[in-house]
């Protein structure tokens, strides 16, 4: 707690706070709200200046960051400090919730997709999507034609072949506490050209040229869409006609935030028969996994004390 502020009215001190960030490297200060702001707003920068080590004459731009994160931490600690609830529902929203707090549900078609061996892989979603090696998480819908709401997970497991290490790609809805797995695939960069990715989406992008099969949805080709405005048919046409592939065509639906029609986002068309006999080329054992799987958390969502936003 900022000294200057103490046993001010939580609502002015956090008013305070923020005028004081706003102040920072600004010609044209805020008004003053309160009387004697301006001597308090000095005694808060100051105080936070000592507790950097940041000199009174510094005003560089990596200094102001650093001394308006402060202050924008300390009114963050005065908005909500006992409704953690609330304040769990936000990062939620924002995909900022610690994804060893969310609950996970395997839809169906990837339960079906691994068959026998799902419950190995329902170990290496879960254990992708608690300890992601990188993550990407889309917000909410408000603007059109743009994922929404959607987190998307990669972990990188070894085995005692290199040749069969893959990087597990998984991405799923988010509902408030609960992560809907839609996709989960094991990407091998034995089979698989991963150079220059960097984002989860690139990597799914990545996959489906290997994996994919083309596709048409109202006269648009391809085996990705990052985004459609329409919703996927339920039937759709295979480019080129034909062939005894067994295709799986994996969406995300959401409504547009202005119109409310429904919308897709992260489809892809993937030959399901080419994809398996991958998986069971390269198949191992859970033995045989050099880095080990992290168990489902014992704490209760709800109650959570300690998280913080961040």
């Amino acid at each position: 707690m900022i000294k200057a502020v103490e046993g001010m009215d939580r609502k002015a001190a956090i008013g305070v706070l923020a005028r004081a960030a706003l102040s920072l490297g600004y010609v044209n200060r805020p008004s003053y709200v309160l009387a004697g702001e301006e001597t308090v707003r000095e005694n808060i920068i100051e105080e936070v200046r000592h507790r950097l080590g940041i000199a009174e004459d510094d005003n560089s731009p990596d200094s102001i960051e650093k001394l308006a994160e402060v202050l924008d931490e300390e009114s963050d600690r005065l908005l909500a400090p006992h409704d953690t609830q609330s304040a769990l529902e936000r990062l939620a929203v924002r995909g900022d919730l610690p994804s060893d707090l969310y609950k996970i549900n395997i839809i169906p078609n990837v339960v079906d997709l691994y068959g026998r061996q799902f419950p190995l892989e329902k170990e290496v979603i879960e254990t992708t999507i608690r300890s992601p090696s990188i993550e990407q998480h889309y917000g909410l819908p408000t603007a059109p034609g743009v994922p929404a709401l959607i987190s998307l997970f990669l972990k990188l497991f070894r085995t005692r072949w290199p040749l069969r290490d893959f990087v597990m790609l998984v991405a799923a809805q988010r509902d408030q506490f609960q992560l809907h797995v839609h996709q989960a695939w094991r990407i091998y960069p034995s089979r698989v050209n991963t150079a220059g990715l960097k984002e989860p989406v690139d990597w799914l992008r990545r996959f489906s040229e290997v994996y994919g099969k083309d596709i048409e949805i109202d006269g648009e080709k391809g085996r990705f869409f990052l985004f459609l405005n329409n919703k996927v048919p339920e039937k759709v046409h295979l480019r080129p006609k034909g062939g005894k592939e067994t295709i799986m065509v994996s969406r995300f639906t959401q409504n547009d935030p202005l119109s409310g029609k429904e919308q897709a986002a992260l489809i892809v068309a993937i030959d399901v028969n080419k994809y398996m006999s991958t998986v069971k080329d390269l198949a191992v054992k859970r033995q045989d996994f050099i880095d080990g799987f992290v168990p489902e958390p014992t704490r209760a969502l709800e109650g959570a004390e300690g998280v913080k936003e961040r």
